[in-house]
């Protein structure tokens, strides 16, 4: 007796969480690169960011720690839903919450340190290298800022 197998149930579900601006259009490029793979986005409100049944929008935590408590708990339910197998950030800040709770819940952890960063690390890829378990950085120059993990890939988008 044959089973009927669900198709999106062997098909990777990865998770791409950024703030908008340059990130939001890394993550974009990316994500059409992303073949085969299932994804949704995690991202700030802004003019530049379509809602859709895929991408869970949350207000800019800036320097706020109550932002920074409810986007916790936005990203929390997003995560819960989709149930990733992995999240990719390019960065910045929304990615700490997200990390966090991806790291407790066992999914795999990808930073891309955003192709603008050239000579020196930025506070969200210092703050997630340790939790990262995969560490990429788009320039050769940034590999002696990091540990051993890091690992140049150029230009991902």
């Amino acid at each position: 007796m044959k089973k009927n197998l669900d198709r999106s149930s062997l098909v990777p579900k990865v998770g791409l969480v950024c703030s908008h601006g340059g990130h939001l259009t890394e993550i974009q490029l990316l994500q059409t690169k992303l073949t085969g793979v299932e994804t949704f986005l995690i991202t700030y409100k802004s003019v530049r960011t379509v809602p859709g049944d895929r991408t869970y929008l949350v207000s800019n935590i800036g320097t706020k720690p109550w932002k920074l408590v409810v986007a916790f708990f936005r990203i929390s339910l997003a995560i819960a839903r989709e149930k990733p197998e992995a999240l990719i950030s390019t960065g910045a800040e929304i990615a700490l919450p997200a990390f966090l709770i991806g790291r407790a819940l066992g999914v795999k952890l990808i930073f891309i340190e955003s192709l603008a960063r050239t000579t020196r690390p930025s506070v969200t890829g210092f703050l997630l290298y340790p939790v990262s378990d995969l560490f990429l950085v788009q320039w050769p120059r940034l590999l002696h800022r990091y540990g051993d993990r890091a690992e140049c890939v150029g230009a991902v988008a």
